[in-house]
């Protein structure tokens, strides 16, 4: 079965039928021990807005060991690019 977008698509017709929008104020920007990172329930988008730098080299070790995707650039409409990571489990 297709996957059927807007019925006007313009001029180019490649428009998405789908958009993403994330609230980024459910990330969770602050996480500066391993044990807090070990802690955080599956789900939880954890990032920044610094390329991930924010977080220690531990920190980001357990973040990875929790996700399948790994760390993630983003560009959001506002201009705003943020590194995120899924926790998976």
């Amino acid at each position: 079965m297709p996957i059927v977008g807007p019925s006007d698509s313009g001029g180019s017709g490649s428009q998405s039928a789908f958009g993403v929008r994330m609230d980024v104020s459910s990330i969770v920007t602050l996480c500066p021990t391993a044990a807090q990172a070990r802690s955080l329930v599956a789900g939880c988008i954890v990032g920044d807005t610094h390329g991930g730098l924010t977080f220690t080299d531990e920190v980001a070790a357990v973040l990875e060991s929790r996700s399948l995707g790994g760390w993630q650039e983003i560009a959001l409409p506002t201009g705003d690019r943020w590194t995120i990571i899924l926790l998976n489990h």
